[in-house]
């Protein structure tokens, strides 16, 4: 099979185009044949080497949390089936034109929405989701202070907490102060603007980090809990609570919510572009970037 392929760290030039031997599902496993996967922020961070202190990968190795396509043979759903999900972390595997996973980490695709959608959807769905749920078990009424509510997490995190019943504070660039009320955000507080002069806080959940969420963190009630997916860190000076990296773990359950509810419209999930999969280096020079205003997708 095809795959994109990385023999050491390092920038964007690494990835190379290589014929590798496909995979062979083992007991509770299923063989994908991979029809688009997302690329993330995190590829290029696990590419550079900024996890290699305390998480090495062995090389070659293949990138890619984010797959969407259909099942060729294994267990738990019947050849054929359009299925997509989030790989293992640790292990990935997506930049390629097949890959073995385990069935519970995959949820089927719903009727009428198209391969790149659905994966565009894992990573950032469910870190979005499991932080509101798991991380913070977000209460009604409660008040949220989300940070980058406009961002691909910060966008299912907002689902994920208004169906809660919270009451959701968003910060984000002046520019997009319209944009995220009209998604559901109750009030809006422009980030690195002036300071926060409502209410404080009973949790923050962020996705930006430093120290303009700092700042408002600072708005946080003493108990409450301030989770963070970002790789940037928040100063905790003067904080009531340390900032605390949520982990997130792969769910087809977890999924399969997330799919309905982008199938019935509530969430948005919006894709820049589609590239090849040999085009998988410029498309991490574009997520490396920043500023896409969507999911970047390859198709091998």
């Amino acid at each position: 099979m095809k795959a994109i392929v990385i023999h050491r760290y390092g920038g964007p030039e690494v990835l190379e185009l290589a014929d590798l031997p496909a995979p062979h599902p083992q007991a509770g496993e299923v063989l994908v044949r991979i029809a688009a996967a997302a690329v993330n922020p995190a590829d290029g961070k696990w590419r550079a080497g900024m996890f290699q202190s305390f998480a090495p990968i062995g090389f070659p190795h293949i990138l890619g949390y984010d797959v969407a396509g259909e099942v060729i043979g294994g267990e738990g759903f019947a050849p054929g089936t359009r299925v997509f999900g989030m790989l293992d972390p640790f292990h990935k595997g997506g930049y390629a034109e097949q890959v073995a996973v385990s069935s519970g980490t995959l949820a089927e695709i719903p009727e009428g929405m198209d391969f790149p959608t659905a994966a565009a959807i894992p990573t950032a769905g469910l870190t979005g989701l499991q932080m509101v749920e798991k991380g913070l078990d977000l209460q009604a009424g409660q008040r949220l202070l989300l940070t980058g509510a406009l961002g691909a997490v910060g966008r299912f995190a907002l689902y994920a907490a208004k169906a809660r019943g919270a009451y959701v504070v968003a910060a984000v660039r002046a520019a997009h102060r319209e944009a995220i009320l009209t998604l559901g955000a109750d009030e809006v507080v422009v980030l690195g603007g002036a300071d926060w002069d409502g209410e404080p806080f009973d949790h923050v959940l962020d996705t930006v980090g430093g120290a303009a969420v700092a700042r408002l963190c600072r708005h946080l009630k003493p108990g409450g809990l301030l989770l963070t997916a970002a790789t940037t860190p928040i100063p905790n000076e003067g904080l009531s609570a340390a900032p605390s990296f949520f982990a997130v773990t792969p769910s087809g359950s977890d999924a399969a919510r997330l799919a309905a509810a982008v199938s019935a419209g509530a969430i948005d999930v919006l894709i820049a572009q589609i590239l090849t999969l040999d085009q998988a280096a410029e498309a991490q020079r574009l997520v490396d970037a920043g500023g896409q205003g969507g999911k970047i997708i390859l198709a091998p």
